[in-house]
């Protein structure tokens, strides 16, 4: 069961703010001081924060009811917590008033002009519907940007599906999407296990837009130590999510459109099966799955590498990420 409780003005006699912040919470009293102080510090001021209490159990809901009682987030209540974050996300988004909608993962921390980027991109490009700023991984004892090499600017189609063929330099505590568009696309699939909604969402949005915009600043900081036990857990044995995406939406696309999002659909299978693999999982439909048409060299290497026997693969993918 999902309720809502506000503590700020009611919205009629609130301006619209131009961004609403959407967070998921469950069981983060670890850093979601850390987390909401960055939000807190933000240059643009013209924002509300939405956050999504999903079951916490571990003293995070105390202290955002302390943060809500200050007027300073809009606090909503799931009763059952839903894999990923993703049904506590939609469900803030139902409650948001803001024009774009800006999600934000709270094991993880944004910079302090995070918003500010968005709004000057905004004012420079009004017909744009998705904005991306840039990221950075950060592990316990290294740090690597995503990203490099994509140009800044406003991306057609075909080149963010280009971009995302490459590599994922797009992480939804990097994007801002305006709110109707969001609610077009029905907002994130909360099934799938919690696993790779985002991409499934980042995917159908790249293949309903005419373009984006890139920004390469980094913005947001994606800390791994603290990534989710979810993403550690066994994975189901279902295709990867991409698949629903690639089989709904070539049809709309132009030839060379197609081949992107099939060559990014075969990145997100083949990883997807490496994980499988090494987990003593059956692969045979993930590589069933794949398109030939769109596989470069080192990915054709590494599904070869998926039909050998166990101890022979962790051979070739040590070698290969080595």
């Amino acid at each position: 069961m999902a309720t809502g409780r506000f503590s700020m003005p009611a919205r009629e006699t609130s301006p619209m703010p131009q961004f609403s912040v959407v967070m998921p919470v469950y069981n983060k009293a670890r850093t979601l001081s850390k987390s909401l102080a960055c939000i807190y510090g933000q240059t643009c001021r013209d924002f509300e924060l939405i956050v999504v209490n999903d079951g916490s159990t571990d003293g995070s809901l105390e202290l955002l009811a302390h943060e809500e009682a200050l007027g300073r987030l809009c606090l909503l209540h799931r009763d059952v917590p839903g894999a990923g974050g993703y049904a506590a996300c939609n469900h803030g988004a139902r409650f948001a008033s803001g024009r774009w909608l800006v999600f934000f993962d709270p094991d993880d921390l944004l910079l302090f002009d995070h918003l500010s980027r968005f709004a000057d991109a905004i004012a420079q490009h009004p017909g744009i519907q998705l904005f991306v700023n840039g990221y950075q991984w950060m592990g316990t004892h290294y740090r690597s940007s995503v990203g490099k090499g994509i140009a800044k600017g406003v991306m057609t189609r075909r080149q963010a599906l280009a971009a995302y063929a490459r590599c994922d330099f797009i992480h939804m505590n990097g994007t801002c999407i305006r709110r109707e568009r969001y609610q077009a696309l029905g907002g994130f699939p909360a099934d799938h296990h919690g696993r790779d909604s985002d991409v499934t969402f980042i995917l159908r949005a790249l293949c309903g837009l005419d373009a984006i915009h890139y920004d390469n600043t980094v913005t947001s900081l994606w800390l791994m130590e603290h990534e989710a036990p979810v993403k550690r857990e066994a994975l189901p044995s279902t295709q990867h999510p991409s698949v629903e995406v690639r089989e709904a939406c070539e049809a709309g696309l132009s030839r060379c459109e197609r081949y992107y999002l099939r060559a990014a659909t075969n990145r997100k299978i083949l990883a997807w099966a490496v994980k499988k693999k090494c987990q003593q999982l059956p692969v045979a439909r993930d590589l069933a799955s794949l398109r030939l048409g769109a596989m470069r060299a080192a990915q054709l290497y590494q599904a070869i590498s998926l039909l050998l026997p166990r101890p022979w693969f962790e051979r070739m993918h040590l070698a290969t990420r080595g």
